[in-house]
């Protein structure tokens, strides 16, 4: 594979790829998501990205090991695989967020770990992670955050309600009480996410939930 390197990532890529072409603004773009993400975690991690840019999600999934379709995962500590040609380019914050986050802590709940991810994105597809809430709501489709802190509720779910509610919710959080509470939670190495919130923000988690959906 091809090799370009930057400030902190090695891009690995084929000859003759899209990502060949585009290498400069993947550059560009993921040297931006780490500072961001950095910037805000209040973090200076010693670690240099591995980025392998592959041509198909049957690729990736080969990777992955199950040899499901996939367009994007991490290999912690440093590794990124994600699809990148003219219809899909699986870039930008989240899998990064991922890394970036875990030199923090990898915290046991789905659910808290791609909220931030999600924080980051900001996006589900083509619609706000709020707006994506908002719709649920209406479609009675919404899943209670009590539920999804549990990994088994949370894999019974599709990723695409619960992937936005939980960027949704990690935006209220740091919105609302601040990037340090969100961080302590974080940090948390239990199980019992339901407590450490309320531990946390002083609050039933009911309480937060409300004000969450009060707040779209």
């Amino acid at each position: 594979m091809e090799k370009t390197s930057s400030k902190h990532y090695d891009f690995y890529y084929l000859k003759g790829s899209v990502a060949e072409r585009d290498i400069n603004e993947i550059v560009n773009l993921q040297e931006k998501c780490f500072k961001e993400i950095c910037n805000l975690l209040g973090i200076q991690p010693k670690i240099r990205i591995q980025y392998y840019l592959l041509d198909t999600p049957e690729l990736v999934g080969e990777i992955y090991g199950d040899n499901e379709p996939c367009n994007g995962f991490t290999n912690p500590p440093d590794k990124i695989y994600a699809v990148y040609n003219d219809k899909i380019k699986c870039i930008g914050y989240h899998e990064d967020a991922h890394i970036l986050s875990y030199t923090i802590n990898r915290p046991k709940s789905n659910f808290i770990r791609e909220g931030l991810a999600m924080y980051f994105d900001k996006y589900w597809w083509d619609r706000t992670n709020e707006e994506w809430v908002q719709l649920y709501l209406n479609e009675n489709k919404y899943v209670e955050i009590s539920k999804l802190l549990l990994n088994d509720t949370f894999f019974n779910y599709s990723d695409s309600i619960t992937y936005p509610i939980a960027g949704a919710f990690t935006k209220f959080l740091i919105d609302n009480y601040g990037i340090d509470k969100y961080i302590m939670l974080y940090k948390y190495t239990g199980k019992d996410f339901i407590k450490r919130i309320e531990e946390v923000y002083d609050e039933k988690i009911e309480c937060i939930e409300k004000n969450f959906i009060l707040s779209l």
